[in-house]
């Protein structure tokens, strides 16, 4: 009996010190990303080619970041470089499949060029702030929704950029590094 009720106190120890967000499903990712992208999707006048790449770049950017953020929020330097540096990665993929146009409507909305914040010992979606009805959803599902798993990401890709001579428009060329703007979450 003692033996039980000391293996409860550890257990709820150890559950209740952890009070910052646990990593997310894979579904969890999915859900994230399709409202994420559906958001861009509306605001930037996608298409459907851009719709379904941008999804996919959102997902490879919320599934790498997935394990770092409770590191990032509690303030550790080496997750919040690697948190930057997958943002940085998502931002340039953007610049290829966007229009000069888009990209730079992009940059102007705080929500989308850098999704996510920390408050407190908590990480959040910024779009959340501005679309608060969660089942809101403009387009479906993208047509890689249950399908994709990363193939797309630079480490497979000998980190360059897949998107990058996707797309047949003109490109934004200017600076797209949150990390050199040196600007906290």
């Amino acid at each position: 009996m003692k033996r039980i009720v000391f293996s409860l106190f550890l257990f709820g120890l150890i559950a209740g010190s952890n009070t910052c967000m646990a990593a997310m499903s894979n579904s969890k990712i999915r859900k994230e990303a399709h409202f994420l992208t559906d958001k861009m999707a509306h605001e930037l006048n996608l298409n459907m080619i851009q719709y379904n790449d941008v999804y996919e770049i959102n997902y490879d950017f919320i599934f790498s970041i997935n394990h770092i953020m409770d590191d990032v929020v509690r303030g550790n330097s080496r997750a919040l470089d690697k948190y930057y540096h997958n943002l940085d990665i998502r931002n340039d993929d953007l610049r290829w499949v966007l229009s000069e146009r888009q990209y730079r409507r992009f940059l102007d909305i705080e929500y989308f060029y850098r999704p996510v914040y920390a408050s407190g010992n908590k990480w959040y979606f910024r779009v959340y702030i501005t679309y608060t009805n969660h089942s809101l959803f403009y387009l479906s599902k993208p047509n890689s929704y249950n399908t994709y798993h990363g193939g797309h990401h630079r480490i497979n890709h000998n980190h360059t950029s897949y998107y990058k001579d996707k797309h047949n428009h003109a490109h934004y060329n200017g600076a797209y590094s949150v990390k050199s703007e040196n600007v906290s979450m």
